[in-house]
């Protein structure tokens, strides 16, 4: 029905047309005269006076129905100019706000006051009531509520940051099956309805959202499902083992290491180890007492380096170019198709079967490992009950770091040869061609890419040469090239933490607009003063850039990574008041002219969600929410605030004082202008998990709990008067003038997380 719209793009075609059909069925179906005039008055006043309708998610989930959504939505459409009576006008090159709007770079999605919500539209259920997954209308439901901008201060509407909607392989976001639109997102009823199948339900989301001004991002992979679709259609973009072989040459080397044991162990012992050896290999597992343990340590120490040298060589480019070729024939033979025949992924239809018949030949897709691996994946033995091969990894120093590795149901693509560091130009075709279309199919504004923390460091790269499975930084660099070349204002965002300061490397090597920051796993250490320390050092970087060619670094009130163990570091464990200061530092503290930074939150933050984005990147459920309306006031009406005060969001930020107890004030300004902003906080949170270290350098975890602090002055700077304070009463900030002039500021008492603003005027 909708093949013309969805299908291959035809720029004769008017897509308001086909969009307008839409939603006239979903007009007829939710109409809005089933809306009490009063309700339409109520809801409509709201979305007039902010832009967008101010509730949390859970509010929005619990009080609003399919009419009320599309009702308030029509307001949001009118205020971008591309809706009125009843109807959708723009043209085909019109649909991203960034395109309606003119803009050439990328600077819209690095601009401070701006924000960035990452969003599973699994979760948009109501999963404080069924794990059913969100669907359609509760995609738009999120729409409704998600804040504008300011675009007379050059701020753009919250920007959509997807998770990767693709079918998931073990219950991770990913690991995709295939291209397609996971199943557990379509919406029968919106089929009856408008005629749209799953992957039209998203790509109409994602149109009605940026013809609500918002740009949608989309989070890529430089790697895919272990046997997705993707791998079968087209086996030459991985690299493959061929465990049967191996397996085979590994007993060879079980009979001749046998032979050439120490003497010291009893021959009628070893002979039992051997045969309890090969079991091992082929999934068996028990428990052996320390003496056979030892003859059993002894074989595996001494099959090492025999497993090292089958699997490098395995892993060489003349061997692989005959596992490819096998597995192209194995995927041939079960379709039926000619020899060669050139393939997409829509020709597996029969996806199980292959697998299948690909392992009965032994024939696996190599994995990729651990953060800190380099070299190839090293074949160990089949897993227990022989369902799968397990790897062991290595480091460049040649340190096994097996156990950092949670990455062996991937398939990373394969870049580059890494028995001489070349580049595989045509699989880096494959990938570029592949995002190229993706990037067209859905048109999204911009890319994150994930897993790219270690592409220069010396993990990954040996004087520039790749030397492990991660993408290597040209392939990431020609990404970014070709999408900017075809989209002006297309925006990269990278999945990289700052380790060892790569930030040339990553802006002008690869061509990242913004990269992810260590805001989340530095929690702790994020004081006033350290983020201040943290624009100053983004401002050296880029004050030889031009306007349009700067790097920015996302603040990170909360992110995915957040509830990881081994992280531990997210809003939920400061307290209401802690994870209310942490959103209101952020937003005030900004870098100026040369640290523009965006801030990045996750779907749920708005309403003090605790926990819930982690489990629902690994299952296709609804996220449980909290329910907070109070705490969602607070936290809409600072990101108002600043989003429309041109001071804050194009000022900059200086320490006045911070003490080891928690007092801290800063001054906020812009030159030349008199009025600035004179912030004082209490920058202890209530609670918070840090790591510690003891003695022998063992690291643990405490909560801490901040205390309040007493009897404190502030001086201001020369020249500035206090003239009023701004303060948060219900769901907005107000302000109150103060009666005389002084430049002294007295507190008897400030409050763990508590944080005072107050407006300055300068002579």
């Amino acid at each position: 029905m909708l093949e013309f719209l969805f299908g291959k793009k035809d720029n004769s075609v008017a897509i308001d047309k086909k969009i307008n059909e839409i939603y006239s069925s979903l007009k007829k179906t939710y109409p809005s005269e089933n809306i009490s005039d009063e309700r339409k008055a109520e809801l409509g006043k709201l979305i007039k006076e902010n832009g967008y309708l101010p509730y949390p998610y859970i509010k929005a989930l619990e009080e609003l129905t399919p009419e009320e959504i599309l009702f308030g939505l029509e307001i949001k459409w009118q205020d971008n100019k591309i809706f009125a009576d009843g109807k959708f006008s723009f043209a085909n090159n019109k649909v991203s706000v960034l395109a309606r709007n003119g803009i050439k770079n990328s600077a819209w999605m690095q601009k401070e006051g701006h924000d960035i919500k990452l969003i599973n539209l699994a979760g948009l259920g109501d999963g404080n009531k069924t794990k059913e997954t969100g669907k359609f209308i509760d995609w738009l439901r999120q729409l409704l509520i998600l804040p504008t901008g300011n675009l007379n201060n050059g701020i753009f509407n919250t920007t959509i940051y997807l998770i990767p909607f693709h079918p998931r392989e073990f219950g991770c976001a990913y690991l995709p099956k295939s291209s397609e639109i996971s199943e557990k997102l379509f919406d029968e009823n919106i089929e009856k309805i408008t005629g749209m199948d799953a992957k039209e339900q998203v790509k109409t989301f994602i149109t009605l959202s940026q013809l609500a001004g918002h740009p949608v991002i989309y989070d890529i992979l430089p790697q895919t499902g272990r046997f997705s679709k993707a791998v079968l259609a087209n086996p030459e973009i991985a690299r493959w083992f061929d465990i049967n072989f191996l397996n085979k040459e590994l007993e060879a080397n079980i009979e001749r290491i046998a032979k050439n044991m120490p003497e010291s162990f009893e021959e009628e012992d070893i002979e039992l180890v051997k045969n309890i050896y090969k079991d091992s290999q082929n999934g068996s597992s028990g428990d052996l007492s320390s003496h056979f343990k030892n003859i059993y340590d002894t074989f595996d120490s001494l099959m090492t380096e025999s497993k090292k040298k089958l699997s490098s060589a395995m892993l060489q480019r003349a061997n692989q170019v005959k596992l490819q070729k096998r597995a192209r024939d194995v995927v041939a033979r079960v379709h039926s198709f000619k020899p060669n025949q050139k393939l997409t992924e829509n020709d597996i239809t029969k996806q199980i079967d292959t697998i299948q018949e690909l392992m009965n030949e032994g024939l696996w897709p190599a994995p990729g490992g651990a953060w800190c691996s380099a070299g190839g994946p090293v074949y160990d033995k089949m897993s227990e009950c022989g369902g799968y091969p397990t790897f062991k990894h290595y480091d460049y120093k040649g340190e096994d770091v097996t156990g950092f590795a949670n990455l062996d149901c991937q398939t990373p693509y394969y870049f580059c040869f890494l028995e001489n560091g070349t580049l595989n130009k045509p699989v880096i075709e494959y990938f570029v061609d592949y995002m190229i279309k993706l990037q067209a199919e859905y048109n999204f504004d911009g890319f994150r890419v994930d897993h790219i923390d270690h592409i220069v460091d010396k993990v990954s790269e040996n004087n520039g040469r790749p030397i492990s499975y991660r993408a290597p930084r040209a392939v990431l660099g020609k990404l970014n090239r070709t999408m900017k070349s075809k989209i002006p204002y297309f925006g990269t965002l990278a999945e990289y933490m700052l380790w060892d300061d790569f930030l040339k490397e990553y802006h002008k090597d690869m061509s990242f607009d913004v990269l992810w920051g260590n805001d989340i796993v530095s929690q702790s250490e994020k004081t006033p003063e350290k983020i201040m320390e943290d624009n100053q050092h983004l401002t050296n970087y880029n004050v030889n850039f031009k306007k349009g060619e700067k790097l920015s670094i996302l603040k990170t009130y909360n992110n995915q990574d957040g509830e990881f163990r081994c992280i531990d570091q997210y809003p939920g464990q400061l307290s209401e008041t802690g994870a209310l200061y942490k959103w209101f530092k952020y937003k005030f503290l900004p870098g100026g002219k040369f640290a523009q930074r965006p801030m990045l939150y996750v779907d749920g933050d708005e309403s003090f969600t605790k926990r819930g984005i982690e489990m629902v990147i690994g299952e296709e459920i609804a996220m449980p929410r909290e329910k907070h309306y109070d705490f969602y006031k607070k936290f809409n009406a600072i990101d108002k605030f600043v989003k429309d005060n041109t001071i804050i969001n194009n000022g900059e930020a200086q320490i006045i004082v911070q003490d080891e107890d928690g007092f801290s004030a800063w001054i906020i300004s812009k030159f030349p202008e008199k009025t600035a902003y004179l912030v004082v906080s209490n920058y202890k949170y209530t609670t918070e998990r840090v790591t510690m270290f003891d003695e022998n350098n063992q690291s643990y975890s405490e909560i801490l709990h901040g205390n309040s602090v007493f009897d404190k002055t502030i001086n201001l700077p020369t020249d500035y008067t206090i003239i009023k304070e701004h303060y948060i009463d219900d769901n907005k900030f107000v302000s109150v003038a103060f009666d005389t002039e002084t430049s002294t500021l007295h507190f008897d008492k400030l409050d763990a997380s508590e944080f005072r603003v107050y407006e300055l005027k300068r002579a």
